[in-house]
C-alpha cells in the first residue's frame, strides 16, 4: 500500500487507529533527592540536584590541574606526563627547555633515574621480604617423583 493511498483512507475515515484512554508513565515511582538505586542494567543511579546521575567508579577527567599553570588535565598526552612529573605536557616541555639552558638537564636526568631505581630496590626488598619465611620447593612432590622414579626402577 503506498503513501497515497494510505492518506486517501485516512482522509474517508478507514484506518486502524489506536485509541489511547489515559496516560501511564514509564516509571511509577517517582525518585527522592540523594535516593540511590540500580537499574535491571546492573547500573547505579542517584538523583542530584532534581536530576538523574549515574554513579560510576571512574573519577571524571580533568580531575587533576598542572601544578604550575593550573591547566585542567583533559588531554591523553598531558595524563600521561601529569602521572610521572605533575605537570601538563607544555608545562614539562619547557621545564626540560628551562634545564637544558642551565645545563643542569642531564644532573636532572640523573637524579630521576636514581629516584626510579632506589624505588625498585625498595619493592624488590618488600617482595624478598615477604617471601622470605616461604620455601618454594614442595617436599612433597620431590618425593612422591623420587618414589615413583625408585618402583619403576625395581621393576
Amino acid at each position: 500500500m503506498s503513501n497515497i493511498e494510505k492518506i486517501q483512507k485516512m482522509v474517508k475515515g478507514v484506518y486502524k487507529r489506536p485509541i489511547q484512554i489515559g496516560y501511564e508513565s514509564k516509571t511509577d515511582l517517582q525518585r527522592k533527592e540523594g535516593e540511590e538505586w540500580e537499574d535491571h542494567n546492573g547500573r547505579k543511579w542517584k538523583i542530584e540536584n532534581g536530576k538523574r546521575k549515574q554513579i560510576t567508579k571512574v573519577p571524571p577527567r580533568g580531575f587533576d590541574k598542572c601544578n604550575d599553570c593550573e591547566k585542567l588535565i583533559l588531554k591523553d598526552i598531558d595524563q600521561n606526563t601529569y602521572n610521572r612529573m605533575q605537570r601538563c605536557y607544555h608545562c614539562q616541555l619547557e621545564f626540560e627547555a628551562d634545564l637544558h639552558r642551565k645545563g643542569e638537564w642531564q644532573n636532572w636526568v640523573k637524579e630521576q633515574e636514581e629516584k626510579r631505581w632506589e624505588t625498585v630496590l625498595k619493592e624488590y626488598e618488600s617482595e624478598m621480604e615477604l617471601n622470605k619465611d616461604t620455601n618454594p620447593f614442595d617436599k612433597s612432590v620431590a618425593n612422591a617423583l623420587s618414589d615413583e622414579n625408585i618402583k619403576n626402577y625395581n621393576e
